[in-house]
């Protein structure tokens, strides 16, 4: 019940975060002049992840278990299910472990919805290794009752760019081990590098370029050995947090031939109206193949395959998802965030795209803030002035994105998003001077 969203990453990720920006440089050396530093580090971090813990608890009974109880045509089952049939009719057997031959429950279903999430997905070069020690991850990492005194973060995604700061700031001494040549490989290198840089500035050590070829822990905690190019390096520290990306579970769910995709993250296939090869079988959220893989849409995938695994059995016709303007955000400091399409990969649509970026050290807000790292970046169609993407390295990042999530949902022009009412020394604003900035200087 409530899945990764509640009770493994999401709330008590971003719990951990806020409380850690109070240990933020913006904090413990303000820019303002006449203030002293106004906070410590955390001084008692068992009681901080057990907050952490009450909080979890108390949102999944309100949010998940009591809305479930007070539903009549409910009914909540615990167990691990498997999809199979009898004759042609679709059940789903439920047993209390994989290993029991028997079902305690046999469940006949006229439709199936899978909503089967993910897991850390282990490199297979350091599988051997990673059996034989401790690691932490998304699952648990956020309920630790001690602060590691150091932590290797295995990955340069957004979960292990999060969790290494977080850390950080909460007072471990953090080191970043990336194989490609950025963190945040997906996105243009200008937001990768710049992020990189500030991750530094606070004394994150962010080493990319590493192949690790093996973990093991000793008496003083991890040892991991990589190559950077033709160098072997080593690195210690107390604890191994392990961020290499995600895997659908796939596996255990049916005896029924489902079709997968091979990629890293797997998945089901499904189609626009998230149908998957068995008609009668639709999925939802991280376990859907090449889907967005966050939590809003994870939402509106559920509701959207609930209307139409009922619809089909009244003759309604199906809708389909649409992605076409998804906002994401990477809750760093500052923070990432993006809608639509990047200029690359705008002309690689073979749109005649062209971006105007805005430095914020010229935004008005930022330079009263005393906290102008970063920049917002349009990107626009130019045979229409059609805005179709948006960038943003900015600390209010995830505030940010919704304006330019609308603009590109509504097709709205650069020339009206410039020509629209920005109220002055607002983060908002960056937004009108960007659009004006395809135009003018």
């Amino acid at each position: 019940m409530s899945g990764d969203v509640i009770t493994r990453f999401t709330v008590p990720s971003k719990f951990l975060i806020q409380a850690a920006h109070v240990a933020s440089p913006h904090n413990n050396a303000p820019p303002f002049h006449g203030i002293r530093n106004v906070t410590d580090r955390v001084t008692d971090f068992t009681a901080l992840t057990a907050q952490n813990r009450a909080l979890v608890d108390g949102l999944r009974q309100e949010k998940y278990a009591n809305v479930i109880a007070n539903l009549d045509n409910v009914k909540y089952i615990e167990g691990l299910g498997k999809l199979t049939r009898n004759a042609e009719q679709l059940v789903v057997e439920v047993r209390s472990s994989h290993e029991d031959q028997i079902p305690s429950k046999t469940l006949p279903a006229d439709r199936v919805i899978l909503a089967s999430g993910v897991r850390t997905s282990l490199p297979s070069q350091l599988a051997a290794d990673l059996a034989k020690i401790e690691y932490l991850t998304n699952e648990t990492a956020y309920f630790e009752p001690k602060r590691p005194e150091s932590l290797i973060v295995l990955g340069g995604g957004y979960i292990a760019l999060e969790a290494a700061q977080m850390f950080a700031r909460l007072g471990s001494k953090v080191t970043v081990l990336q194989r490609s040549e950025y963190v945040l490989s997906s996105l243009e290198h200008d937001i990768s590098s710049d992020l990189a840089e500030h991750f530094k500035a606070e004394e994150i050590d962010v080493e990319v370029g590493v192949d690790i070829t093996s973990v093991v822990s000793d008496e003083n905690g991890v040892i991991v050995k990589g190559n950077s190019g033709t160098n072997e390096r080593t690195f210690k520290a107390s604890k191994f947090f392990l961020a290499t990306g995600r895997r659908a579970n796939t596996e255990h769910i049916s005896d029924l031939p489902i079709k997968l995709v091979s990629t890293l993250h797997g998945g089901f296939v499904v189609s626009n109206t998230l149908q998957t090869s068995i008609p009668e079988v639709y999925a939802a959220g991280d376990c859907v193949a090449n889907s967005p893989q966050y939590v809003y849409t994870a939402a509106a995938e559920g509701q959207l395959a609930a209307l139409n695994a009922l619809g089909t059995l009244c003759g309604r016709e199906p809708r389909e998802m649409d992605y076409s303007a998804v906002p994401w955000v990477v809750f760093t400091s500052p923070a990432v965030a993006g809608v639509g399409l990047d200029l690359s990969e705008a002309r690689a649509n073979g749109i005649d795209a062209d971006a105007s970026s805005l430095p914020l050290r010229l935004l008005p807000r930022a330079i009263i803030q005393q906290d102008t790292r970063g920049f917002v970046t349009l990107i626009r169609d130019k045979s229409d002035d059609r805005i179709v993407g948006a960038r943003v390295l900015a600390e209010e990042g995830g505030e940010l994105v919704m304006e330019a999530s609308l603009a590109v949902r509504y097709k709205v022009k650069a020339k009206e998003l410039a020509a629209m009412f920005h109220p002055y020394l607002t983060w908002n604003e960056a937004w009108k001077l960007a659009a004006l900035g395809f135009d003018k200087d």
